[in-house]
């Protein structure tokens, strides 16, 4: 049979016009995306058009829609003349063209509409994930089919990798379409094991044996020459089959995953290197001699190889970056950040979508009959393709490192944010260059079906003959590369053995599945509690408005995240995750311990409008979590955000009150200035860069507490036109700070209000701001700064002590009348309680954690509360009791308050599962942390009884 009368021009047709389409579509989509890291409000705020809710439409568009209808369109081309024989069911490929453009269209639209999974390159959810196996598998059928009848005894290397492909992705898709997202024992870290399998096996066996079929057909037949070398492509196929499958967990290093596995995953990353140069050299081999010919030639032939060869290069060059991304010190400083974009980036589109590209225009004048319409068209694809690619590339790497670096040295996470903005214009530029590229393509195979010169009669650019006399030097087959051994073998074999290695093993060892966590305070094992009704629904709207896109959460113990964000994440914090959101990519910070670090309002005001709070942030809003506004009235959360909020404060607080020991709550003194007027000049310029960065938002630009986020907040932001604040270390009511005491405030944050740390900025910009924020008052150019109270050195925490301050703190000092008989701040003056502003104030309730609203604000540790009742709460009905109480009596007042919260920590543990014979080593730890002197305790046993019965209480109910 001639080779022309073996293929369906018209059914080839008709996949190639569908993929030119997403090839057109698809990377417009990820432009709009681009343009939102430099500017936010882009597209408005509509939910549709939200980057959470954009990206995966843009992902999977490039993987399933750009590449992959592209490839299978191809295969229709080159599994039956490389079989000699027309494709086996070839019918069925007409129903098979419109199936799978509907499963992309119908899934792009169900992304935007919030139907999302959870699992990265595995968001679509059922029927969808019906429909692509279904494709897919009959697609198989037909290859496997056309191949069993095949006329033509050889059995050439792009028909391995097709045939593997296929099977492997078969399987694949059952990981990720079925495992993944509805077997509930797979959670935590073994839901991110399989699904880091499930998205490296997308790429290394889906697009790359896809692509390498592609480069190995197309190349020999469009350079002419036959291919260099046959057992270099057994080489190149055999050990990627081996080695890929086991290498996806390593995007996942430094994670509560198994150690030895995240080991394996960097060897078999190393390894890698072996298929990568195996392949290269074959394929400029396969060139040697023509490369005058194809880089001068001008038809369609020429650019089909010019793309191939293009692609090889990036190929490469992803390549080598996968493989050195996966060393445990690069990925320190290049994971979560754009250098990971670069590497993906590389791979799919330099590499894949190239040689897909390579394969449609060699493919398309011989199905329309036409040469091609304009060979400058053609060009000025290429060269920008060349052009807005190699930018972006060097771009999101240099990125990598710059932000990484900046993070490695300790600078704020959103000012490295802030230094990518004039790098992500850049990447939006070069993106525009691409998609204009594409869209020649586009123009050119429309005028090429239209208008091109007709080709010789039988619609080829060259004879058969010549078409298939590239690929007739390959020897006779040997047992490696027969259709059972390579289907079996490479495809079952080897993807089965990686499951089993990095998937299976992990989830059998009974470390990966545990429902308990070292308690932070007190070293103890404790258990994890299920989340409720409402955090579920919320972690729902948390997957559906796709959150965890730009938020990880899991903290590595390097580059400082264990300063900047908490204590390094534990295995069984996921025990109830399914899906695990461990995630890839930090365009916002880590939320892993985000829970208590802001109160609810904060969220709130957050949520409806980001950059009223944080005028860096990039984060989009989302008005549709709100109620209907009404008239002039403040919105409200509806149930969607109430139980968003509900998830996020739940983030990292299984662990124990971890916030109560963290870097930034141990300042125990400030840093102070006394600066020459021209230092004084320099650092108030500074400050008011700072101010207008950080603090605008809340405190307004006047500083009067204003700020357009600051309706949303309780308690108020400090209104600084009067001078008066909370904390400090001087005496008399109301007295102004000492720069020392501001610094620890804004080093400390306030717990349990809009106030966070800001402890990762640097010393000089917190010196600096302050010396601002003073310009608003003028009582610092009218008063004299008081004298600072001495500290005496704290006595031991007796029962004694406690006794006698529970005495004082219901009597003497008649603390129960606004922080109530317990210390729960119910007092009876609780309610009618105002500030100087006339804004409502609610007095500390002493027993709940850190980060709690209605909390202590500075910590339960011994300096910060004697020095508060020392000095009383600036603008508040909170007096000084300096004068009113010995230093003894204020001693044993701290030592009261803080056994009330050691009774509640306790009472916390016992409730999370803490045995009984542990608790007296758990309340002397508790003690340890929060008293320098608490070595000498004495526990008292009514205490312990008390707090026992309280948790049999809370059990029973």
């Amino acid at each position: 049979m001639a080779q022309d009368e073996l293929i369906n021009r018209p059914l080839i047709k008709t996949w190639l016009w569908t993929a030119l389409i997403w090839l057109t579509v698809v990377p417009l989509v990820g432009l709009l995306l681009s343009i939102k890291f430099h500017n936010p409000e882009f597209l408005g705020n509509h939910a549709a058009w939200t980057f959470g809710r954009l990206r995966p439409v843009h992902v999977n568009g490039v993987i399933f829609g750009s590449f992959s209808t592209t490839f299978l369109g191809l295969v229709y081309y080159y599994v039956p003349r490389l079989c000699g024989i027309r494709m086996y069911k070839e019918e069925w490929g007409w129903g098979l063209v419109w199936l799978w453009n509907a499963f992309i269209f119908f899934g792009s639209i169900s992304f935007m509409l919030g139907y999302n999974s959870g699992l990265e390159a595995a968001e679509y959810k059922w029927p969808l994930n019906i429909v692509r196996f279904v494709v897919l598998g009959l697609v198989g059928v037909q290859v496997v089919g056309t191949i069993i009848q095949r006329k033509e005894r050889r059995f050439y290397v792009a028909l391995w990798y097709t045939t593997a492909a296929l099977v492997w992705t078969l399987m694949n898709l059952i990981s990720g379409g079925v495992i993944l997202p509805y077997a509930e024992q797979v959670e935590g870290v073994n839901s991110a094991a399989l699904h880091g399998l499930y998205i490296h096996d997308l790429v290394g066996l889906w697009l790359t044996p896809a692509g390498l079929a592609l480069i190995y057909y197309f190349l020999p037949t469009s350079v002419k020459n036959p291919l260099y070398s046959h057992q270099l492509s057994l080489l190149g196929f055999w050990t990627l089959a081996f080695f890929y499958p086991i290498v996806g967990i390593h995007h996942y290093m430094y994670s509560p995953i198994p150690h030895l596995n995240q080991v394996i995953a960097v060897v078999f990353s190393m390894l890698m290197i072996i298929p990568v140069w195996a392949v290269m050299v074959n394929w400029f081999g396969t060139v040697s001699g023509r490369w005058g010919e194809v880089l001068g030639g001008v038809d369609s032939d020429s650019y089909a190889a010019k793309f191939l060869l293009l692609g090889a290069v990036y190929y490469l060059l992803g390549c080598f970056q996968g493989s050195m991304e996966a060393l445990f010190r690069l990925q320190q400083l290049t994971h979560f950040n754009d250098f990971v974009i670069g590497h993906s980036h590389l791979t799919v589109f330099g590499a894949m979508v190239n040689w897909a590209i390579a394969g449609l225009y060699y493919v398309w004048p011989r199905v329309t009959g036409r040469k091609l319409w304009s060979t400058r068209l053609a060009s000025w694809h290429l060269w920008l393709t060349i052009a807005g690619f190699s930018v972006m590339i060097l771009g999101l790497t240099a990125q990598g490192f710059i932000q990484g670096s900046m993070l490695e040295y300790g600078v704020n996470f959103v000012d490295t944010i802030k230094e990518m903005q004039p790098w992500w214009v850049m990447r939006s530029l070069a993106g525009a260059t691409m998609d204009i590229g594409l869209l020649l393509l586009l123009i050119e195979c429309y005028k090429t079906a239209r208008d091109g010169e007709p080709l010789q009669q039988d619609g080829s650019a060259t004879s058969a003959s010549d078409e298939d006399a590239a690929l007739q030097s390959v020897p006779a087959q040997g047992w490696l590369e027969n259709p059972p051994t390579i289907a079996l073998v490479a495809g079952v074999g080897f993807f089965t053995f990686a499951v089993l290695i990095q998937a299976i093993i992990p989830f059998l060892s009974p470390g990966t599945r545990v429902t308990t966590v070292e308690d932070v305070v007190t070293s103890h094992i404790v258990q994890v509690a299920n989340y409720t009704p409402i955090e579920l629904r919320g972690r729902h709207v948390y997957i559906r408005e796709g959150c965890w896109y730009c938020h990880s959460q899991f903290i590595r113990p390097v580059t400082g995240e264990t300063q900047r964000w908490g204590p390094v994440s534990q295995t069984g914090e996921y025990a109830y995750d399914h899906p695990h959101l461990f995630s890839t990519r930090r365009i916002g910070p880590d939320l892993t311990r985000v829970g208590r670090k802001y109160g609810d309002d904060w969220h709130t005001a957050h949520h409806w409008q980001p950059r009223e709070v944080e005028p860096d942030s990039i984060m989009p809003a989302f008005p549709w979590l709100f109620e209907p506004v009404k008239g002039d009235a403040r919105p409200q959360l509806n149930e969607d955000g109430k139980a968003l909020l509900a998830y996020i404060q739940r983030l990292g607080t299984s662990i124990g009150d971890w916030r109560e020991g963290f870097v930034s709550t141990r300042v125990a003194t400030g840093l102070a200035l006394n600066p020459s007027p021209e230092t004084r000049s320099e650092l108030l310029a500074l400050g008011k860069a700072v101010y207008e960065r950080r603090c605008i938002g809340c405190h307004g630009a006047k500083g009067d507490g204003n700020g357009p986020a600051a309706a949303w907040l309780n308690p108020r932001p400090r209104d600084f036109t009067r001078g008066i604040f909370k904390f400090r270390s001087t005496t008399g009511k109301d007295s102004l700070p000492t720069d020392a005491d501001l610094f620890l405030t804004v080093t400390h944050g306030l717990w349990g209000t809009a106030m966070p740390s800001w402890q990762e900025i640097s010393e000089r910009e917190r010196v600096a701001v302050i010396q601002y924020l003073k310009t608003f008052s003028e009582r610092w150019q009218k008063e004299e700064i008081g004298q600072a109270i001495i500290l005496t050195a704290e006595p031991s925490v007796t029962a004694e002590s406690i006794e006698n301050g529970k005495t004082i703190f219901h009597g003497k000092a008649i603390c129960f009348m606004c922080h109530g008989v317990a210390g729960l701040g119910d007092g009876t003056m609780a309610a009618a309680l105002q500030d100087v502003w006339g804004q409502p104030v609610r007095p500390s309730n002493f027993t709940l954690p850190a980060g709690l609203h209605g909390g202590v604000k500075l910590g339960h540790d011994s300096e910060h509360l004697f020095r508060t009742i020392m000095t009383g709460v600036g603008g508040t009905a909170m007096p000084p009791f300096q004068g009113k109480l010995t230093d003894e009596e204020m001693w044993d007042v701290v030592h009261y308050v803080q056994s009330l919260r050691v009774d509640a920590h306790v009472l916390e543990l016992l409730t999370a599962g803490l045995p009984s014979t542990e608790e007296h080593e758990s309340r002397e730890r508790i003690w340890d942390s929060l008293s320098k002197t608490a070595g000498q305790v004495e526990t008292d046993k009514r205490l312990n009884d008390t707090a026992v019965t309280r948790a049999t209480e809370i059990n029973a109910r």
